[in-house]
């Protein structure tokens, strides 16, 4: 009976995991109304809390104040979410300048409801970051009329207008301008409710570190914990290649990079555009002896030379037999000799109505390449922010006539000097390449000698404890000022996409090692290599490095909260993977490292606890931000159900007294590898395999 509620919450995992399989496939729509609003998926909710309750009662926990208190807070959220699905109104309301309106569309029955105020919009506005036409928000000015008065107000994204207990969103606008779509949302009782369920949660989960009962403290305090060791050396390559066509000089070409332009939605230097030009074409941030700057000045300036240069790579082996060409080709391969454009004939065989096969997709990644030489060449890829700025490269405007569109200059935004050194500071420095490098090396160097340290139960060399700790301070520093100038030069704090996610993640892990590494000394080598992953991810080619403004949305104080704690307890389990792999190889190793395995064993359950809250924390400050935006804290997007089922398989080892399985040590560091899947499956495999409302990003 103990443990029914835990077959129930499997079964409760592989139905949410399966669901988000079946939305990918028939729509978020079918899995709303045949899974996750049918009375039976509630049933089953309600099952595995009550019955959780009656085995809580039955094992006494209410003695242990916060365990109860963390339980109910499940119940108190889920129940919230019951209020919300029961008593909830969502809708939205078209206004027009001048337009007084009392009703609203409700989504559900596709009818019109009545407000308990009229609504007019008077004005609606788009702002844009400055010397940009990326907007930076959308705002209606409202007049409200109710019994008391009238009340003006605006709304705009992220900032949210309450009368009278609706809500009201900004969603869209009309194209004229003159016109705002607003989403409505009446929910007086699931909201308090499901906060106050977070709220009691994140208490509850901090009291529980600190009772004086509590197996956090007792894990932290375990004489097992006691400083280890550290190792030494490092290696890298870099391979020239030798190119021959005319371009600018090298001086020219760092005066070019200065030129300030319009990119990406934003005034950035030359050398940020010519940067991401080399590296589509390339791979890399340069050509052969022949830096970025000077790559798009060739192309610009001597394009009949440049088109016999091999250097658009080319990944696919198919489309290279196809093309009868090497993993680089030219812009002249791309073509007969009657002219006529390879790539075309290729089109052809794309299936109508299906997504593209692998041979097709690397065949539309070719087409985007030469595209964007076309683009250079036509003038649609380089925008001039102000064409005095090219006296600083001694090359006449009249160049660039007819063939570069030139920014209108009537209120212009030029960057600073300072903020155009660090740009191109920052692209010079490439930071994530090196330290990727640096730490992969270091961290495995680390690792071997801590693992034959650990065969041979021996501590180490003190000195070289110390050389590995000073490698791990000097990461940690670079790391750091990496980060500080990226997030001067976008005016942010950089967690808006996948590759700044990533480089945090490294951030975060590289923190923690600090943290750790002198009650567990494995922590040093785990943080590098660990960080040094996360960095060659970021570095595959799979993730956008470019800074772009924030869209709307995401300007958001709750964007940074959310992500940075969700990346922090991603960065924690990251550890425990790391812990579970060196505990199975020290157990194949022989009897003689129990001791060892149960020293990683105690920091593994050590770190769970702060894992599994950060996550939690996470999951509940999305929640908070998605209402503020959209007005509806959980939406059963595939990337908060994979969140969510992460935190339930983590938190399964906490219940070592009904489940006694965890308490072996081997099983217990098997579970932990094999849960990071699920870490896996929720950053990686929900963007690049079912999508949902967090590709926005």
């Amino acid at each position: 009976m103990k443990k029914f509620p835990f077959y129930g919450l499997m079964a409760l995992i592989v139905c949410l995991a399966v669901a988000t399989i079946i939305e990918n496939r028939l729509g978020s729509g079918f899995v709303m109304q045949h899974l996750y609003g049918t009375w039976w998926f509630m049933a089953l909710w309600s099952i595995v809390m009550g019955f959780s309750f009656f085995v809580m009662v039955q094992q006494k926990v209410y003695r242990q104040k916060a365990a109860f208190g963390l339980h109910l807070s499940f119940v108190v959220v889920l129940l919230g979410g019951l209020l919300t699905a029961a008593t909830s109104v969502q809708g939205y309301i078209h206004l027009r300048e001048g337009v007084q309106e009392t009703q609203f569309v409700d989504k559900t029955s596709n009818s019109l409801r009545e407000l308990p105020f009229s609504m007019t919009i008077t004005r609606f506005q788009v702002d844009y970051y400055p010397g940009t036409e990326a907007p930076s928000d959308y705002i209606s000015y409202l007049t409200v009329k109710t019994e008391d008065g009238v009340i003006r107000k605006s709304v705009s994204m992220n900032k949210i207008l309450s009368v009278g207990g609706y809500r009201f969103y900004q969603s869209s606008y009309d194209e004229d301008g003159k016109g705002t779509l607003l989403s409505v949302n009446y929910d007086p009782f699931g909201i308090p409710v499901a906060y106050t369920g977070f709220i009691l949660f994140g208490l509850c989960m901090v009291w529980s570190f600190f009772t004086s009962r509590s197996r956090f403290k007792t894990l932290l305090n375990h004489p097992l914990l006691k400083k280890n060791g550290l190792c030494l050396l490092f290696c890298m390559i870099a391979v020239p290649v030798l190119a021959s066509p005319s371009t600018i000089s090298d001086e020219q070409a760092n005066r070019f990079g200065e030129v300030q332009v319009l990119y990406n939605n934003r005034v950035t230097p030359m050398q940020t555009l010519a940067r991401d030009f080399t590296i589509k074409l390339t791979g890399k941030t340069t050509y052969g002896n022949y830096s970025a700057e000077q790559v798009l000045a060739g192309w610009f300036f001597f394009p009949q030379e440049w088109r016999d240069e091999p250097m658009i790579r080319i990944k696919s082996k198919a489309l290279r037999q196809r093309l009868s060409c090497g993993d680089f080709a030219s812009l002249n391969d791309f073509y007969t000799d009657d002219g006529v454009y390879a790539l075309a004939t290729c089109w052809s065989d794309m299936p109508v109505g299906k997504k593209p096969g692998v041979l097709m997709k690397a065949i539309m990644e070719v087409d985007e390449k030469v595209q964007l030489i076309s683009m250079l060449q036509q003038g649609d890829l380089i925008r001039l922010y102000a064409t005095d700025t090219l006296e600083l490269t001694g090359m006449s405007p009249v160049q660039f006539d007819s063939v570069v569109s030139v920014v209108n200059k009537n209120g212009a935004y030029l960057l600073t000097r300072h903020r155009v050194k660090a740009e191109l500071w920052y692209n010079k420095i490439g930071f994530t390449g090196w330290l990727f490098r640096f730490n992969l090396t270091f961290g495995l160097l680390a690792f071997i000698y801590f693992l034959i340290c650990l065969l041979k139960n021996q501590k180490g060399s003190v000195t070289v404890h110390r050389f590995f700790t000073v490698m791990l301070w000097g990461a940690v520093i670079f790391h750091t000022a990496g980060i500080l100038l990226r997030t001067y030069i976008a005016g942010r704090f950089p967690l808006s996409n996948g590759y700044e996610t990533m480089i945090f993640i490294a951030w975060c892990i590289l923190l923690i090692a600090i943290l750790l590494r002198k009650k567990f000394a494995l922590m040093t080598s785990f943080g590098l290599l660990f960080s040094g992953f996360a960095l060659l991810v970021s570095n595959l080619g799979q993730m956008n490095p470019q800074i772009t403004p924030l869209v709307p949305v995401l300007a958001s104080p709750w964007l940074s909260m959310h992500v940075s704690v969700i990346m922090m307890s991603y960065a924690l389990f990251g550890f425990l993977l790391l812990n579970g792999l060196t505990a199975i190889l020290l157990r194949c190793a022989g009897k003689r490292t129990a001791d060892q395995i149960e020293r990683l064993t105690v920091l593994s359950q050590l770190l769970l606890y702060p894992a599994v809250l950060l996550l939690g924390t996470g999951i509940c400050f999305g929640a908070v931000w998605a209402n503020v935006s959209w007005g509806s804290y959980w939406s059963w997007d595939p990337k908060e159900v994979w969140a969510l089922i992460t935190f339930l398989v983590y938190s399964l080892p906490f219940h070592q007294q009904v489940l006694p399985v965890f308490r072996k040590p081997l099983f217990y560091h098997v579970y932990m590898v094999i849960a990071f899947g699920m870490v896996l499956m929720t950053y990686f495999g929900v963007n690049y395999m079912l999508g949902g409302m967090h590709s926005y990003a």
